[in-house]
């Protein structure tokens, strides 16, 4: 078991300043998360200590670039991350999880339950829901987590925003600028991109994209999943 002096200790490396209540919420999810795993693919991470690691410090170190409130959606959450732990450390920050399998959906809100958080959910296709009026327009920061390559998730994604709303794509050591095609996707949608941010974590290179929504989106996007698959933007 990691102790507090250890969490602790880990999120002084990105200047995040960990409570014992954080520490015990983020304790008590990391084993539902371990728990979780034997059942269904929450995590390939399989001990307290890497979890640690690999999950919540890369979702603390979100909150560099997060203001301290706003509405947040996280598409593509899986097993709650980066959302959970965020809603753990920026308790003003007004979240929703989102993925498309309802058995990773009810696994979070046990969670939510579990550690009495304010968040929300919902269970469906991401380029789907973000027609629906309680979600279109309403956020102003959608991130996600290595949940598809760039142009899909900027496509899916960008509806949900604000105008001037920011979409924040995390991905991992693979990142390659060509191949994801954010800007390409970005300059079809009304965004632009503001930022590719590269960071280590733990030894391990790690990048930020961020997109700003710079104008209304065109109606025909996002478009239906197949059709976003066989001809990516």
């Amino acid at each position: 078991m990691i102790s507090f002096e250890q969490a602790n200790a880990l999120f002084c490396q990105i200047q995040v300043t960990l409570t014992e209540q954080q520490y015990e919420l983020l304790s008590r999810y990391a084993n539902m998360l371990i728990d979780e795993s034997k059942v269904q693919n929450v995590t390939a991470v399989k001990t307290e200590s890497e979890i640690w690691k690999r999950h919540f410090l890369d979702s603390a170190y979100l909150l560099t670039t997060l203001p301290e409130t706003g509405s947040i959606i996280d598409i593509g959450t899986g097993g709650g991350v980066p959302g959970i732990p965020l809603a753990i450390l920026s308790p003003h920050l007004q979240i929703t999880l989102l993925d498309s399998e309802l058995r990773k959906i009810e696994f979070c809100r046990s969670v939510i339950q579990a550690l009495k958080l304010d968040v929300r959910t919902a269970a469906g296709r991401a380029e789907e829901i973000a027609r629906m009026p309680e979600f279109e327009g309403k956020y102003d920061i959608v991130v996600s987590r290595a949940m598809a390559a760039g142009s899909m998730l900027t496509e899916v994604s960008v509806r949900y925003l604000k105008v001037g709303g920011s979409l924040i794509a995390m991905k991992g050591k693979q990142y390659n600028p060509a191949d994801e095609r954010f800007a390409e996707a970005a300059a079809k949608l009304g965004c632009s991109v503001l930022s590719e941010q590269p960071y280590t974590l733990d030894g391990e290179c790690k990048h930020l994209i961020v997109l700003q929504k710079d104008t209304e989106t065109p109606e025909m996007y996002p478009r239906r999943f197949a059709r976003i698959k066989r001809d990516p933007l």
